[in-house]
């Protein structure tokens, strides 16, 4: 099998920005350089150890598959754990992941940081909103964190290129998380570049930004996108951030925990109509054109499916979304995932035990048989691009 070299770099000082790097070189000598920057005044949290550039190229690797050299220091809590991550992903699909070897120049654990200062990846939907709501209004019970900052992702779900949109999504954010007492860190990073399926990559990447600030974090809190009931075991493959495999993504210095489970998206909206800011910029939207993702589209799968939500709770609609969802937006969705299907299945068993008679449950009822006798061939060979360079 062959084998990839991580190479730490040096953090780079300048423009009032620290950059964090490392070169991923392949067995031919092609060197791709990968990178994470965020403003200065939080270049005392970034670690020194080489356990972000691990879990940001897991997949990747097991993709190749290629075993990895990393020439630097790594967690063996975290090599360890990662041998269960892979193990368990394996076992869920293994025509696209094999079980690779990982090994580093220097295995030495990290230095804990000082106290339980946690922080989440926030992009200001309806689950990364709802964590940080329950987690500072005390509604977390004793899966209480302490929560201090959010962290808001450029390169992940808006391009790289998009710099206006994401000043946009930015400021969104910023507004809910000042209105809960959190700091906002923006980072922006090309982890996306690596390619692959983004369904499942994003946990191990959202684990790696989260993972690069452990210097003053000790805590990665993350919002899984599906709760218990929703993941389908083995039957289908869930997706990259779950309860299962998520937590196999920590060492001893910091964890990564899931938080609020064991809730569906329901609740989770129903909680955040108390939360007037929340709705007022909530950023759900996952439509075509990724420049106009700081908006909700009211057209996409998933905007519709959290308009139904509140529609279905008797809410008003939210200022966030600028108009509301009809019965040709809900006949011509798509989708292929049973956990769509259960959810929106859950949403007619709800309008049925209230009794709801309007048109849009009989468009969601048809949308839903159209989809189950569609989705074969969309989820066949036929229309799929290979499974790793599919986003």
């Amino acid at each position: 099998m062959n084998t990839l070299h991580i190479w730490p770099e040096s953090i780079i000082e300048k423009d009032d920005q620290a950059t964090a790097a490392f070169v991923l070189e392949d067995a031919r000598g092609n060197r791709k350089r990968l990178w994470y920057r965020l403003p200065f005044e939080h270049r005392l949290a970034i670690t020194e150890n080489c356990d972000p550039y691990v879990l940001a190229t897991v997949f990747y690797a097991m993709h190749l598959p290629a075993n990895v050299s990393v020439h630097g220091t790594v967690s063996p809590s975290l090599l360890s754990n990662l041998e269960e991550f892979q193990a368990t992903w394996h076992s869920w699909a293994p025509q696209d992941y094999q079980v690779v070897g990982m090994q580093a120049d220097i295995e030495q654990e990290s230095e804990p940081a000082v106290g339980e200062a946690t922080v989440m990846p926030f992009s200001g939907g309806v689950d990364s909103a709802f964590t940080a709501w329950r987690q500072r209004t005390g509604r977390a019970g004793r899966q209480k964190e302490d929560l201090q900052a959010g962290l808001v992702l450029h390169g992940f779900d808006i391009p790289l290129k998009s710099q206006q949109a994401f000043e946009h999504a930015l400021e969104r954010c910023r507004r809910m998380l000042d209105s809960l007492g959190m700091q906002t860190i923006p980072l922006t990073t090309n982890l996306r570049s690596l390619g692959g399926n983004f369904t499942n990559t994003h946990a191990p990447i959202l684990a790696s930004c989260l993972a690069l600030l452990q210097k003053r974090f000790s805590v990665g809190l993350v919002a899984p996108s599906n709760p218990h009931f929703l993941l389908v075991y083995p039957w289908a493959l869930p997706y990259g951030s779950n309860p299962l495999s998520d937590a196999f993504l920590s060492s001893q210095a910091f964890k990564i925990v899931n938080d609020s489970a064991c809730l569906d998206r329901i609740d989770k909206i129903q909680a955040l109509a108390e939360w007037p800011e929340a709705m007022q910029s909530l950023r759900v939207c996952l439509g075509q054109n990724p420049d106009r993702r700081v908006y909700n589209c009211c057209k996409c799968e998933k905007c519709i499916r959290n308009l139904l939500s509140f529609r279905l709770l008797g809410m008003e609609l939210p200022s966030c979304f600028p108009r509301d969802v009809n019965n040709w937006d809900i006949l011509r969705m798509s989708y292929t995932h049973p956990a769509r299907f259960r959810y929106f299945e859950k949403l007619v068993e709800l309008a049925r035990q209230q009794r709801v008679r309007a048109s849009w449950v009989s468009a969601l009822r048809i949308s839903l048989v159209i989809n189950r006798l569609s989705a074969p061939l969309r989820s066949s060979g036929i229309f799929r691009r290979s499974h790793f360079n599919k986003e």
